[in-house]
């Protein structure tokens, strides 16, 4: 008699179960039409965007079919190219994995016209996590080749930068191949462009400088403030215009539009007016570095600057100092991580060149948002102890899943080889 109220709960189970089974085989039966309707309209509207953005095209380059191909295309992210004679202009499909993400592509039909000026530019599918500003993709309308009216975006530079450099491809394969004429970039632009080669410690890995715009005063119209604290870049007008680049560590070099060092050939005033301007707005960094580097080579130990002329890197100091062990070399090294932000890594090498140690104020910044990466950090550190410049190979800094920031410390201990390079050129 106890068994019944037990099987009356599993008959009712049972039937609740068919019963929600039958509802979901219901509502299955009702919306899998509709779904599959949206999806048609959804296929339509995409077939009738395409149809429209070809237009009468004619197909000029296919990379899955180069050999066919009526142009010569060497950029990856092209990937391929229509011309439009009713429309007069040439849409290019790209393609670049340069964006944060780097894994998905970023994807962008670009429709550019016969005279050389985009007409349109358009983010066809994207993996990116961050969005983009709202005026980033409309400010490429009517630039020509120089893309002289289009800024990397603060927050998305290595987004806005891949598709900044995309765009590029696109017109240099039309230039390439006599399409039209590359336009001429006025002195400025080229000044702006000659500091990511010339300066690479105030700029970030995508190549936008991090740092205060900053105002002139006599021959120097203006410039920036590097972030990091390593230098300034100054823009020159004096019978000519110029970039100056000035650094605590490396003094001040000028360079021409055409990116040629011509320091010597200039007045040696208007050099020292770019170091005193310099010298008034600089972050002086030497007691904060003096005491890490002093705490790892003996705090007694008296550490004396050293100079590098032309060390225009992130490092922002670089010390001698003579111990019981013998001479070892410190130096401060303050690349940019994770979002931008600047890092502080230190280094003690002895007259050799290898690391004797080193240390850093916080390896994995924001480590609060992200647990995608396995570090044992004292394991990691040590592993830098006795490399040099030739048996580094930067495989020693990377960490999967902390991208970022041990992309700055690959970055800062190949800025401190170099610099330790240069100190053995000059007999230090």
């Amino acid at each position: 008699m106890k068994q019944k109220p037990v099987l009356r709960t599993a008959l009712c189970l049972v039937l609740l179960l068919a019963l929600m089974a039958a509802g979901v085989y219901g509502v299955n039966g009702f919306t899998a039409p509709i779904v599959a309707e949206n999806e048609r309209l959804a296929a339509e509207a995409a077939a009738e965007a395409e149809k429209a953005l070809l237009g009468d095209s004619v197909l000029l380059y296919d990379r899955s079919d180069p050999a066919a191909s009526a142009l010569t295309v060497t950029a990856e992210s092209v990937q391929s190219v229509y011309r439009d004679e009713t429309k007069q202009t040439y849409l290019l499909r790209l393609a670049t994995f340069e964006g944060y993400t780097k894994d998905i592509p970023i994807e962008l039909a670009l429709v550019i016209d016969f005279e050389g000026r985009i007409v349109s530019l358009d983010i066809e599918s994207s993996g990116e996590t961050k969005e983009l500003d709202p005026g980033f993709l409309p400010a490429f309308a009517g630039q020509d080749s120089t893309l002289s009216g289009v800024n990397l975006v603060a927050g998305v530079t290595f987004s806005s930068a891949a598709i900044k450099n995309a765009v590029n491809d696109g017109f240099n394969t039309l230039i390439d191949n006599g399409l039209f004429a590359a336009a001429e970039k006025d002195d400025a632009q080229l000044l702006n462009e000659l500091i990511s080669q010339v300066y690479p410690g105030i700029v970030n890995k995508a190549g936008a400088v991090q740092g205060e715009e900053l105002e002139g005063s006599g021959s120097v119209t203006g410039g920036y403030q590097a972030a990091n604290g390593s230098g300034f870049a100054w823009f020159v007008s004096a019978d000519g215009n110029y970039l100056a680049v000035c650094t605590a560590i490396g003094g001040v070099k000028l360079y021409n539009t055409a990116g040629d060092d011509v320091t010597d050939a200039v007045d040696a005033a208007l050099l020292d007016e770019i170091a005193a301007l310099s010298a008034a707005k600089a972050e002086d960094l030497s007691a904060k570095q003096t005491k890490a580097l002093g705490r790892m080579v003996g705090e007694e130990t008296e550490l004396v600057p050293v100079e590098i002329p032309g060390l225009c890197s992130s490092i922002t100091g670089v010390y001698k100092a003579e111990t019981a062990e013998g001479i070892r070399y410190g130096f401060a090294a303050r690349p940019y991580g994770y979002s931008n932000e600047v890092m502080e890594l230190y280094y003690v090498l002895d007259e050799n060149g290898a690391i004797v140690s080193w240390r850093v104020a916080e390896l994995i910044l924001h480590s609060e948002y992200f647990n995608s990466y396995t570090l044992d950090e004292p394991s990691y550190k040590e592993g830098f102890i006795g490399l040099t410049g030739e048996s580094y190979s930067g495989e020693q800094a990377l960490i999967a899943g902390a991208t970022m920031s041990t992309e700055a410390v690959d970055a800062a201990t190949r800025d401190v080889f170099e610099a330790f390079a240069l100190l053995a050129e000059m007999g230090e």
